[in-house]
Order: structure tokens, then C-alpha cells, then sequence
């Protein structure tokens, strides 16, 4: 399993790599009150430098998909966890799992997440055009 380790020195804790997080595809994601968030449906990566940055949740049969930050999921268990409401997460901006995100898309996910203007994906979304194509979906 990919769990995030801490770092026998500092600490701090890795993140999975992508070639990791992609294997998170099809498992559950709990929440807060152990309340089901979806299933994995994809891993998103800035396009410019190949990070991880979203994970998309498929809320339901019918429900389409969102996407909640990379670094806020864990895994454990052979299930993955964030620290979300279930509620929330479904009130979320809509992706579609095999389709790059845009800018302005991404924007309104940091702004769903609680992100400050010049923090973050935020920050890193700074100078790009709102139509550019910034993340894209691991394959």
C-alpha cells in the first residue's frame, strides 16, 4: 500500500507517487464519520510539471464526479480517506474523470476546497489563462 510515510529524520510526511495513486482508481474514499465520499475515478497531474494534484471521487451512479486535492487523501486499509463531509464533497464542481481540467475549472474546485487567493494550487494557478488546460488525467 502507498501510505504516506514520514520521513525518518524530519518527520514530515511523502506523498505516493503517481504511478501509485493511480492504483487508487475503483477504491472507496470514506469521510468524516466513516460516510462514504465515492469511489476513486482518476488522479489528475499539473500539465506543465506532471505533479499529482486532484483526486476525482465518482459521487454515484448518477451523481457524476468531482475532485478534492491530492495531498488531502489517504491510503489505508485497501481504502482511502479524506477529511471531508459527504455533503460537501456532493456539492462540489463537476469533472469528468478523463477530461483535463481548465483553469477556471480549477478555481472554483480550490474555492469549493477553502483555498485562499494566492495560496496553493491557487498560487501555482497564478498567470494562466482561465481556458488554458492545467491538469490532465493519469493514465
Amino acid at each position: 500500500m502507498a501510505e504516506r510515510t514520514g520521513s525518518p529524520d524530519t518527520g514530515a510526511s511523502t506523498l505516493p507517487s503517481a504511478e501509485e495513486a493511480i492504483r487508487w482508481v475503483g477504491m472507496r474514499v470514506d469521510g468524516l464519520e466513516n460516510r462514504s465520499l465515492g469511489r476513486a475515478a482518476g488522479v489528475y497531474a499539473d500539465s506543465a510539471d506532471g505533479t499529482s494534484c486532484w483526486v476525482a471521487i465518482r459521487r454515484g451512479p448518477f451523481s457524476g464526479c468531482t475532485a478534492i486535492p491530492f495531498e488531502h487523501v489517504a491510503e489505508g486499509f485497501h481504502r482511502l480517506w479524506a477529511a471531508y463531509e459527504r455533503g460537501w464533497v456532493h456539492e462540489g464542481p463537476r469533472v469528468r474523470p478523463d477530461a483535463p481540467l481548465t483553469a477556471e475549472l480549477e478555481r472554483e474546485l480550490c474555492l469549493h476546497c477553502g483555498n485562499r487567493e494566492g495560496t496553493g494550487r491557487l498560487a501555482e494557478l497564478e498567470g494562466r489563462s482561465l481556458g488554458e488546460t492545467t491538469s490532465v488525467p493519469l493514465d
